[in-house]
């Protein structure tokens, strides 16, 4: 474990600010506007967004924002030069908005492919004019669309569709795919909007960063590379700036223990669920990495991971989270007093990258084995009857857990089964 700093100093040149991705919105016309790529690395390739004009959408009024951006700063952030479309007046053509915002995609110093261009439609009642326009352009090489139902006409060009609930797709052939979501509009990937759905979204998202990287040719980045990093500054490094330096503007961590229990006389779960820790935008993340977690972890935190598996926008790490709790542990324990036991935790961390930077975490683990390993839940508890006073063994593991998981073969499954578990007479 190298050297790192043991509480936040705002004035070291660990916390130097880390300047986030920036590039401006380029406004065309009053219909098109122009956003280069949002990432570290400040190229990709084109995509040209068909949007709808604000007024035609029914606009969440109430409750808070998604964190989920805009579809024009979602594509940036994801790496691509974007250009946005909204349908104009009367006499607005599509097929001329395609041709000026390719163009203005190639004036672009940051588009770092300039053979091959894809579409993405968000508006269903311009379907047939951008399967025309895109079908007549050699330079337009893929087509996504959110439609609100299946549609006759197809483009001559590899076409990926989203569709809601009710719709019965054609049969995907070689060059269209469909797929359906259980939702009522096509509006569900739109955040801004009272049909949104943050699942649907998030799932329809996923496939069409597959779809477009597969013809466009990429961005493509290193997952792995960028989850280190950013674990290193949380560990190692123990700089918040730099930790926060490797996610994307408005991210979010929740860490999700798999239950909460309460001693009171007899087991009972918490019935208000599982107590998150972590934090959701970038001023309460900040706040979280600062004030509870990067310099709150002990000296001989580690983790140990025991497989990964690696998809087109995620990592999915199997870890083994081990520390001397010799202190608080917010993240983990909050207000658990210091036992000074060694704890080894298996967790599974969902790490969602868009582009070269994390957007969210989700990490999972076993409270109780948590508890119990740091002494604060016993292996039995009382468990009265109406035959009298009973005892119940907990089916909680301790560090055998860890151990068996590291090394199948270090351990016996199905213990749990035994005589001495579960109800005991007094």
């Amino acid at each position: 474990m190298s050297q790192f700093a043991t509480t936040y100093d705002p004035n070291s040149a660990s916390e130097l600010p880390v300047a986030l991705p920036s590039a401006p919105l380029v406004v065309l016309t009053e219909s098109e506007v122009l956003q280069p790529p949002l990432t570290r690395r400040g190229t990709g390739p084109g995509i040209i967004l068909v949007l709808p004009h604000l007024e035609d959408l029914n606009l969440r009024k109430t409750g808070a924002k998604p964190l989920d951006p805009e579809p024009i700063q979602k594509w940036a952030e994801e790496g691509f030069a974007v250009a946005g479309i909204t349908p104009s007046s009367a006499g607005w053509s599509f097929e001329q908005s395609l041709k000026r915002t390719t163009d203005a995609l190639l004036d672009l110093k940051e588009l770092d492919t300039r053979d091959k261009f894809a579409v993405v439609v968000y508006c269903p009642e311009l379907v047939p004019s951008v399967i025309s326009a895109v079908s007549a352009d050699p330079r337009i090489v893929a087509l996504v669309i959110y439609a609100s139902s299946p549609f006759v006409q197809s483009a001559s060009i590899p076409t990926l569709v989203h569709l809601p609930r009710g719709s019965k797709p054609a049969v995907s052939s070689s060059s269209v795919d469909f797929h359906v979501y259980p939702c009522a509009s096509p509006r569900f990937v739109l955040p801004q909007t009272t049909e949104y759905d943050p699942g649907s979204a998030a799932l329809a998202h996923s496939r069409s960063l597959v779809f477009l990287r597969k013809w466009l040719g990429g961005p493509v980045f290193d997952l792995e590379a960028i989850w280190d990093e950013h674990t290193y500054f949380e560990f190692e490094d123990r700089s918040v700036a730099k930790t926060m330096g490797t996610m994307v503007a408005e991210p979010y961590v929740n860490h999700v223990p798999t239950v909460n229990i309460v001693i009171s006389g007899a087991l009972q779960l918490n019935s208000d669920g599982p107590q998150m820790t972590g934090g959701v935008r970038r001023e309460n993340l900040t706040a979280f990495y600062r004030d509870h977690f990067i310099f709150a972890n002990p000296p001989d935190t580690a983790m140990q991971v025991v497989s990964r598996t690696v998809g087109p926008d995620r990592v999915i790490d199997e870890f083994i989270f081990s520390f001397t709790h010799d202190r608080i542990v917010d993240a983990l324990l909050p207000g658990v007093p210091p036992s000074g036991k060694k704890l080894t935790i298996p967790m599974i961390a969902v790490v969602n990258i868009r582009g070269d930077r994390l957007y969210n975490e989700h990490i999972w683990w076993d409270q109780a084995t948590a508890l119990r390993q740091a002494g604060v839940l016993p292996s039995h508890v009382p468990y009265p009857t109406p035959e009298g006073d009973w005892s119940l063994r907990l089916p909680v593991a301790g560090p055998e857990s860890a151990a068996m998981l590291l090394d199948e073969a270090n351990g016996k499954s199905n213990l749990m089964f035994e005589d001495d578990w579960g109800l005991q007479q007094v």
